[in-house]
Order: C-alpha cells, then sequence, then structure tokens
C-alpha cells in the first residue's frame, strides 16, 4: 500500500505483520511466511477496488466480516500455473529436501489446489531425475 503522509515503511511492516497475525488467528489462514513483496502487490491490487487505505483499516474489518475475508483472500491466491514455475522452490527442494527423503523407504506429497496439473508434474520429474519417484505417492 502507498505511504500515508508520516507512515514509514517500519510502520508499514508492524501493520501487515498485524493484518497477518489477525487472519491466522481469526480464520486459521497463515500467510505469514508467504512472500512480503507478492503480498505487498496483491494487497496494494485490493486496495484499487476497496475503500481501506492502511493496513489497519483492513484488520479492522477484516476481524468482523468473514465475507471481507474471503474477497481479500482471493487475492491472495495464485492463479497461474507452468512447469517448474517457482525455481527458487525447486531449487531448495533439491538443496533441502531431497537429501532427507533419500533416507526414507516411501513418502507422500500433496499438491493442494492444483489447477491443471503443472505443479504436481514437475515434482514427478523431479523426483525422477532424483531416482526418487518409485518411492514417492504424489497427491494433486
Amino acid at each position: 500500500m502507498p505511504l500515508k503522509t508520516g507512515d514509514t515503511p517500519e510502520i508499514l511492516d508492524i501493520e501487515l505483520d498485524l493484518l497477518l497475525e489477525a487472519i491466522y488467528r481469526r480464520y486459521g489462514h497463515d500467510f505469514r511466511n508467504y512472500s512480503r513483496s507478492s503480498l505487498e502487490r496483491r494487497l496494494a491490487q485490493f486496495q484499487v477496488d476497496s475503500p481501506y487505505k492502511t493496513y489497519s483499516e483492513l484488520t479492522g474489518r477484516l476481524l468482523r466480516d468473514s465475507l471481507f475475508f474471503h474477497k481479500l483472500a482471493a487475492y491472495f491466491s495464485v492463479s497461474v500455473t507452468a512447469l517448474f514455475r517457482d525455481p527458487f522452490f525447486y531449487a531448495a527442494l533439491q538443496e533441502k529436501v531431497l537429501p532427507l527423503l533419500r533416507t526414507w523407504p516411501h513418502f507422500k506429497i500433496w499438491h493442494a489446489g492444483c489447477a491443471t496439473g503443472e505443479e504436481p508434474y514437475s515434482m514427478a520429474i523431479l523426483l525422477n531425475d532424483a531416482k526418487l519417484l518409485n518411492k514417492a505417492l504424489i497427491y494433486a
């Protein structure tokens, strides 16, 4: 959201933290570890369609209006899909997770909300290349 007179980046960070904490505690949806820049872009887009100009104003409304929360949450959803859509995710998966999975006899992976299958297919390709696909059960 754009800075209002007197707002500092530190104030905006605190307000965003409080907004995300309110969503988590009130509705159980945890966006606290989402990409900050992505959330800020999506909230700015939401702001275009709403009268709320600060995160604090949004927080107050969200705490009292579940329908309003669902409108906002729709802006957080990723509506695009592609093979290996998030290269940083797959790099971290290869570096940090696959070595651990090699030690397990079997494991399950769930891709919730995948639209047309590119994400689970990307996972299958990655696991196949790592010689781990035979240990995996992928839900999509």
